[in-house]
C-alpha cells in the first residue's frame, strides 16, 4: 500500500484478512508493508521551511499519509502506523542532495524504534 492513514491503513488490512480467510489462508502470511512520503525537518523551523514549499498544510500532509515532523513527530507517526498494523515502512526520501538531513533522521528516529 501506499500513502494511507494509520486508520485507512487498518480497514484494508481488515479486510485483507477478511479474503485471506475466506481463500483458506492465515491472515499472518501476507507482511504488511507501506511507502509512504516523509517530510522531517531537524528543528521546527526547518520543517516549517520544508512544508511551505508544499501547497498543503502540515494535517493536510498527514490526512493524506505522509510522515512529517522532527524525529519525535516522526516516531510517534511510525507507533501509531504499527499499531494499524504496518510491519514494514518505506520512507520516500525525495531531498536526495540533503545527505545531512538524511543523517540526521536517522540518529533522530533509529534509536527510538
Amino acid at each position: 500500500m501506499a500513502f494511507k492513514s494509520p486508520a485507512a491503513f487498518a480497514a484494508l488490512s481488515a479486510r485483507l484478512d477478511t479474503l485471506l480467510q475466506e481463500h483458506g489462508r492465515r491472515p499472518g502470511d501476507v507482511r504488511r508493508s507501506l511507502m509512504t512520503g516523509l517530510l522531517f525537518g531537524r528543528d521546527d523551523q526547518e520543517l516549517r521551511q520544508k512544508v511551505s514549499r508544499s501547497s498543503r498544510t502540515v494535517d493536510e500532509l498527514r490526512a493524506a499519509g505522509l510522515i512529517v515532523g522532527t524525529g519525535a513527530a516522526v516516531v510517534d507517526q511510525l507507533g501509531r502506523l504499527a499499531e494499524a498494523g504496518v510491519q514494514r515502512v518505506m520512507l520516500q526520501w525525495l531531498d536526495l542532495d540533503d545527505v545531512d538531513g538524511l543523517a540526521a533522521l536517522a540518529q533522530a528516529v533509529l534509536p527510538q524504534l
